[in-house]
């Protein structure tokens, strides 16, 4: 074979499939969005985060259809989130294989087209502040966006030191910048064609809560339970019309470090450290110019700095609860839209009555008992217990999240009681309890009536003699529980007791009624061992 031959073989080696024209898909035909809980289940870490953060987690599948040709080309899917994790993404639907995929993020901007305007030409429109006439010269831009510096007719100049209004005017838009956050595909089709392309990726700066509502009846015996999901969505995307899911669950996350999405910071300042004639002095003695037009659009990203202001609250929507994984999946019957930077609340609990009970709790630990004399009263801890059952007046899965408590006051107004965490998520069939914080009128003082203790072997064998008053200034019964903790302790058991206990979690636990303006006292005593 000829020389020109073996090289013609070779460079076509070289060079691989000629690469056919950009194809663009400037939106999807539908989308569909899966928000994961990132952090305390509560609705505060909503509104702490700032908009340019990693926090939040949500999985974007998105349906577009593209008319490729035969061959490699390359997609350009438009419009995707501008918190997207750019390694999860994945393209599926096409009948060939897929190369490579870049992530744009390059956005159009000020800084962005000064940064590719660097020793070309640009054209500089000055307006006579006192004569409003504009004159136009053509310049070389020789530094910017950090500080912009023109050469004209061989004279260097920094922008915005003339005194009066100016600005550059670009002949094109480099053609490496994007208007919105892109995707981009390099595919191998065998044959041209219409194709439906399923595209899906993780983003970040979405995020979900749940909130109750709960009011207490008058006879403080049901209450009912109202839930709301609320979505945070602080990225630059609109999710319109989209099938939404969220799902509860302590999700295992690595911090992810994504490319910034934004266009660098232009400084208009005139030259710097006084080596000049001060342009702002100059400017202020003559009337105020009007403010030239903007260079650019604003570029999305750097829109997307503002703070989430926008909340919307819907209509009751039936949310259906299923199983993913190891985690509770919970998904809206229908599509709803979640504007960029909105926060957006959806009700998915409407429980009109549901049983629970109030129980004051104090728990002992034997180093803080005085042998002495009692301890000063102490505030019981407050605590609603319900089971998660049909017959409970619930049997609904219930994520982690806080309840707003909302009691009838004794001229039948509802008033705010406290708010407290549901600490867990809790499936169908559990037990709820939910700490409610100190009650003042449940008070309990304690002491130890005597403790001895004896060496055996290489532990050491403690007996103790507890007193526990509890004090109930309430004008009703209170339902009161005392729980011993093991707190480490070794073989402990119940040696002697004024009532009969019962176990909690191992610990014994005794549960009684102290009656309206009254006290009880119980006495117990408890024998364990402790490592020397």
């Amino acid at each position: 074979m000829a020389r020109p031959a073996l090289l013609a073989i070779l460079f076509a080696v070289l060079a691989g499939p000629a690469l056919g024209a950009d194809i663009a898909s400037p939106k999807a035909d539908a989308v569909a969005v899966t928000i994961y809980r990132d952090g305390p289940a509560d609705t505060e870490r909503l509104r702490d985060v700032e908009a340019d953060d990693t926090q939040g987690l949500a999985m974007v599948v998105e349906q577009r259809s593209v008319d490729l040709p035969a061959g490699r080309s390359r997609v350009k899917f438009q419009g995707v989130a501008d918190g997207i994790i750019p390694e999860s993404a994945a393209v599926e639907g096409l009948p060939g294989a897929v190369v490579e995929r870049d992530f744009d993020y390059d956005l159009l901007g000020p800084g962005a087209i000064l940064k590719r305007f660097v020793g070309r030409s640009v054209r500089i429109v000055r307006t006579n502040p006192k004569t409003g006439k504009a004159t136009e010269e053509t310049a070389i831009l020789r530094s910017g966006p950090g500080g912009i510096v023109l050469d004209i007719a061989g004279r260097i100049e920094a922008l915005h030191c003339s005194g009066g209004p100016e600005k550059l005017v670009f002949d094109e838009v480099p053609a490496d910048l994007a208007d919105k956050p892109t995707l981009s595909a390099l595919v191998d089709v065998p044959a041209a064609g219409r194709y439906t392309v399923r595209v899906s990726y993780l983003t970040v700066r979405l995020d979900w809560s749940a909130d109750y509502v709960a009011r207490m009846s008058r006879d403080g015996r049901s209450l009912a339970l109202s839930g709301w999901i609320t979505l945070a969505n602080r990225s630059s995307m609109n999710f319109a019309n989209a099938p939404t899911a969220v799902v509860a669950g302590n999700l295992s996350r690595v911090e992810v470090e994504l490319p910034e999405v934004s266009t660098p910071t232009v400084d208009l300042e005139c030259w710097p450290l006084g080596t000049t004639h001060d342009a702002r002095a100059l400017a202020a003695a003559m009337p105020p110019p009007p403010p030239p037009p903007p260079m650019v659009m604003m570029a999305p990203a750097m829109a997307a700095r503002a703070e989430v202001s926008d909340l919307v609250v819907t209509a009751a929507r039936r949310v259906e609860e299923t199983r993913l994984g190891d985690y509770h999946l919970y998904t809206l019957a229908e599509p709803t839209t979640v504007a960029a930077r909105q926060t957006k609340q959806i009700q998915f609990l409407d429980q009109p009555s549901v049983k629970f009970e109030k129980v004051y709790v104090h728990q002992v630990y034997v180093d803080a008992l005085d042998s002495d004399q009692a301890s000063d009263p102490m505030p019981t801890e407050i605590q609603l217990r319900s089971e998660n059952k049909a017959d409970h007046g619930l049997g609904r899965g219930l994520p982690a999240g806080r309840l707003q408590i909302r009691a009838p006051g004794p001229d039948g107004r509802e008033g705010y009681a406290g708010s407290c965490p549901l600490e867990r998520d809790v499936a169908v069939g559990e037990p709820i309890e939910i700490k409610c914080g100190a009650a003042s009128a449940v008070l309990v003082t304690q002491r130890a009536v005597k403790a001895t203790e004896s060496r055996r072997g290489e532990r050491t064998h403690r007996h103790v003699e507890i007193e526990v008053t509890v004090t109930n200034a309430k004008d009703e019964p209170a339902t009161v529980e005392i729980r011993h903790m093991r707190d480490g302790a070794v073989a402990l058991r119940v040696s002697g007791e004024s009532a009969r206990h019962g176990l909690k979690s191992g610990d014994p636990n005794w549960r009684f009624d102290v009656g309206a303006n009254a006290e009880q006292t119980l006495t117990y005593a408890v024998d364990y061992d402790v490592p020397n």
